[in-house]
C-alpha cells in the first residue's frame, strides 16, 4: 500500500482514537457489564488468503478472535456469523454458525479454526443478519471484521440506518482489517450510523487490539464532535484528529472522505476540553484549521471549513515565444515551496495550471531554457476560491557563438561564462566538430566575461555582450597571442 502524508496522518489519527478508547475501557473483561451480547462477524472471503508479514490473514484473524474469546468472563453470551466460507461467487453464503448463548470457548474457536475462505463479501446481508439475532431488549455489540468492501451490490450503511430506526438494541463496531485508506468510506459509514466505532488494523498486534477494544465498548460516548468540510460547492475529504487539550495526547480522529455517509464526520468522545486539528487532502497548501473545543454533559459541537481552492495560472514567453520554465508557488510566511508546475513550451502546457487552496502567495518563475537559468519573483499573489489569477512574464535573451580555433583548424576547448557578480553562470566545450564549434549559449543580455582554455594548452579571456535578440559572435584563435 502506497504511503503518504495524508495516510500516514490519517493512521495517526485512528491509533489515537484506538488509544483513547483502550485507556478509557481499562482493558479489563470484568468491567464489561455482562447484559450486553456479543455478535461476531467474521469475513471469510477469498481475499482472507492474502499475507501480512508472510502470514494468511484468515490465521491471523483466526488468532486474534481466539485470544478475545480466552479472555471473555465464563457465561459470555456470544454468537457467530461467517461469510463467504462455503461457496464462491454467491452473495447468499451468509452462516450463523453460533446462535447468541453462553459461550463454549473451546467449542467456539474449533469453529473459527476450520473456516476455510472461498467466496464474495456479502457485508451488509452479514450485518442484517447479526440484527435478526439480536434478543431485544437485551443489547448487543455486533463487531464485523472485514477485509474489503461490500460484493454484492448492496449498501451496509443504508442497513444500518434502517435496523437503527426500528429501534433494535445494537451498536456495530467494524474492524477494517488491512484495508486502504481511500476504500475505508463505506465501511466507517456504516460504523457511524450503529453509533459504533470504525477501527483500523494493519497487522496482527493492531488486530487483537482493535477487537479487545470493540468488546469493551458496548455503547459509545453521547458526546459528539461534528465535522464537516467542503471546497468549490462539494464535499471534500479531511483528517480530523482530536487531542486532550491539557496534555495534547492523542484522543480521537477519523476522515470525512467526499461521500454525504461521512461527510460530516461525527466523532463521538466523553465530556472534556479537546483541541481539534482539519487538514484537507489532495488540495495543494490547503490551510490546516485548529480549534478548541468542550464536550459538557453529552453535548454535540458542530464545525464546518471551506477548503475552496483557486487557481493560478502562469504564462512563460522568451522574446515573444512560449518558453519553458519552472514555476514555484511559495507560502510567504516561510518561503518553502508548497505547489509548482513547468510550462514547457507547448500551447496545451503554457501557461500551467496550479490548484491551490485560496490565500496570497509569492510565485517565483526560473527559466530552463537560459544557461544561467535567470529567475523572476512575483509577489503577494492573491488566489480566491473559485477563481483563476493569471500571471505572464518574458524572459529576454541573447545567445553567445563561441569558437574556438588554431588558424584554419577547429580546437577543442573548455568555455565559462562569468557574469558580472563574478557567478561562473554557464559553460561547456566546444570540440573539434563543426556541429559544436562554434558552441551556441543562450543567455540573459548582460556583459560576461569569457574564460576559455585549450585542452592541454593555452587559455584566453575575453569579455563580451550579449543582446536581447541578437547573436554575439566571439572567435578565440589560440595562434594570436593574448592581448595584454
Amino acid at each position: 500500500m502506497k504511503t503518504t502524508t495524508a495516510t500516514l496522518m490519517l493512521r495517526t489519527a485512528l491509533i489515537g482514537s484506538l488509544c483513547w478508547l483502550v485507556s478509557a475501557a481499562g482493558i479489563q473483561a470484568a468491567e464489561h457489564d455482562g447484559e450486553t451480547d456479543l455478535i461476531l462477524i467474521l469475513d471469510a472471503s477469498n481475499s482472507m488468503w492474502g499475507q501480512i508479514d508472510g502470514i494468511n490473514k484468515i490465521v491471523i484473524a483466526r488468532d486474534a478472535v481466539g485470544k478475545l474469546i480466552d479472555e471473555l468472563p465464563d457465561g459470555s453470551d456470544v454468537g457467530l456469523i461467517a461469510y463467504g466460507h462455503r461457496r464462491e461467487g454467491d452473495c447468499e453464503d451468509i452462516e450463523v454458525l453460533e446462535d447468541i448463548g453462553t459461550v463454549d470457548k473451546a467449542a467456539l474457536k474449533q469453529t473459527i479454526n476450520s473456516i476455510s475462505p472461498k467466496g464474495k463479501t456479502p457485508i451488509t446481508a452479514s450485518i442484517t443478519a447479526a440484527v435478526e439475532l439480536v434478543r431485544a431488549p437485551t443489547r448487543a455489540a455486533i463487531v464485523l471484521i472485514s477485509d474489503g468492501l461490500e460484493t454484492c451490490g448492496l449498501d451496509p450503511c443504508a442497513a444500518v440506518r434502517t435496523a437503527k430506526k426500528s429501534g433494535t438494541p445494537f451498536v456495530l463496531h467494524v474492524v477494517g482489517f488491512d484495508i486502504a485508506d481511500e476504500d475505508a468510506a463505506e465501511l466507517e459509514c456504516a460504523a457511524q450510523a450503529g453509533d459504533g466505532l470504525y477501527l483500523s488494523a494493519n497487522d496482527a498486534g493492531q488486530l487483537s487490539e482493535a477487537l479487545q477494544t470493540a468488546y469493551e465498548k458496548p455503547a459509545v460516548p453521547d458526546g459528539r464532535l461534528i465535522v464537516g468540510t467542503s471546497a468549490d460547492g462539494a464535499l471534500q475529504d479531511a483528517v480530523v484528529a482530536v487531542v486532550d487539550a491539557a496534555s495534547g495526547a492523542d484522543v480521537a480522529g477519523g476522515r470525512t472522505y467526499t461521500s454525504s455517509n461521512t461527510n460530516p464526520r461525527r466523532i463521538p468522545l466523553e465530556d472534556g476540553r479537546y483541541r481539534a486539528e482539519v487538514r484537507a487532502i489532495g488540495i495543494k497548501g490547503s490551510p490546516k484549521f485548529s480549534f478548541e473545543f468542550e464536550i459538557l454533559d453529552g453535548n454535540a459541537v458542530e464545525k464546518s471549513f471551506d477548503y475552496s481552492a483557486g487557481e493560478v495560472a502562469v504564462e512563460v514567453r522568451r522574446n515573444g515565444a512560449l518558453s519553458d520554465a519552472v514555476v514555484a508557488v511559495r507560502a510567504q510566511d516561510d518561503g518553502k515551496t508548497i505547489a509548482g508546475g513547468r510550462t514547457y513550451r507547448a500551447a496545451n502546457q503554457n501557461p500551467t495550471v496550479i490548484r491551490i487552496a485560496a490565500g496570497t502567495y509569492d510565485v517565483n518563475i526560473k527559466s530552463v531554457e537560459m544557461s544561467n537559468g535567470p529567475e523572476s519573483l512575483i509577489e503577494n499573489v492573491v488566489v480566491n476560491g473559485g477563481e483563476r489569477t493569471e500571471l505572464s512574464h518574458e524572459f529576454s535573451s541573447g545567445t553567445l557563438s563561441l569558437g574556438a580555433r588554431r588558424g584554419n583548424t577547429l580546437v577543442d576547448a573548455v568555455l565559462n561564462v562569468i557574469d558580472a557578480d563574478g557567478k561562473n553562470v554557464a559553460g561547456g566545450r566546444t570540440y573539434t566538430s563543426a556541429n559544436s564549434n562554434p558552441k551556441q549559449i543562450v543567455l540573459a543580455p548582460g556583459v560576461y566575461t569569457l574564460r576559455i582554455a585549450e585542452i592541454r594548452g593555452d587559455k584566453r579571456e575575453r569579455a563580451a555582450e550579449v543582446l536581447a535578440g541578437e547573436t554575439t559572435e566571439v572567435v578565440v584563435d589560440f595562434d594570436v597571442p593574448q592581448p595584454e
